[in-house]
């Protein structure tokens, strides 16, 4: 069987599941537990099976399929512990936010081995690592890896929260951006009155279309710079690109409707006109 075809169209139903939550209402934190609520009973439909077809098979699943639901989960249920006990001071919200980094390094350092052999891709070590071993088996960490169940591996389960975390960690230094560069209401005149997809929308267009610095501009530095001008929340842009990959008609809504908002201006404003009002 070829688990990452089956699983994957349960993995985009989630993430469209999770992306209705997300533009049903404007409570964070609310939505936030919506979804891990979700996330956790998509994660209970994914069972491995009691044998597999080859070793390939079960290192995918172990390695990158579980883990891939699991890392929704479990940066879920972190973002709400940090949104339910964020201070309500800016200067105090910073602080807090900005210590949050120290559990993600802290368990980087913990799993060192491990997380070098995930950043770097490695795989020749995946029979071992991502397989139904002998528990018997050594394994080179100064802590014991959690306990796996028969969905899962101990070290499967690492690399879930390598992945929640390294999501989790662009949540920190986007929200931390977004209150250091926070302004008072009213101090711009020009205010986003669009939807933060579509502002999210059109800052990949911008990268895609190597317009910002000579194409050299990183789509982080887009999006902060976007949701300075703005005053819009964008910490959490990549998730809603994803959702924006997922939709079932057009993904470019916005921009569709930009280019033919245009095409109309110009067939109906007067060749004498500047075009400025």
């Amino acid at each position: 069987m070829n688990y990452s075809e089956h699983f994957s169209p349960l993995f985009l139903k989630m993430k469209e599941d999770v992306a209705s939550i997300f533009t049903s209402s404007s409570n964070r934190l609310g939505t936030v537990e919506q979804s891990y609520q979700l996330v956790n009973s998509y994660c209970l439909q994914l069972k491995a099976p009691e044998t597999f077809d080859t070793p390939p098979a079960e290192v995918e699943f172990f390695k990158k399929i579980r883990p891939g639901f699991e890392a929704e989960l479990i940066y879920f249920g972190e973002l709400y512990f940090i949104l339910s006990t964020i201070p309500q001071r800016r200067r105090d919200a910073i602080g807090y936010l900005e210590n949050q980094f120290a559990p993600i390094r802290l368990y980087h350092q913990r799993y060192q081995m491990l997380y070098d052999y995930y950043r770097l891709g490695r795989s020749d070590y995946d029979i071992r690592f991502f397989t139904r071993a002998d528990p018997s088996t050594p394994f080179l960490s100064p802590q014991p890896l959690p306990l796996g169940d028969m969905n899962s591996v101990p070290a499967g389960k690492v690399f879930a929260r390598f992945r929640a975390y390294d999501e989790l960690h662009g949540f920190l230094e986007k929200e931390i951006s977004n209150l250091k560069n926070r302004v008072e209401k009213g101090s711009h005149s020009i205010k986003w009155t669009a939807t933060k997809a579509a502002l999210v929308e059109l800052a990949y267009a911008l990268k895609a279309s190597g317009a910002i610095n000579q194409g050299n501009a990183s789509i982080r530095e887009i999006a902060t710079h976007l949701e300075r001008a703005f005053q819009q929340d964008l910490s959490q842009f990549y998730r809603t690109f994803q959702e924006i990959r997922i939709r079932k008609n057009s993904r470019t809504t916005f921009l569709d409707r930009l280019k033919e908002k245009l095409e109309n201006w110009m067939d109906n404003t007067d060749l004498n006109s500047k075009g400025d009002s």
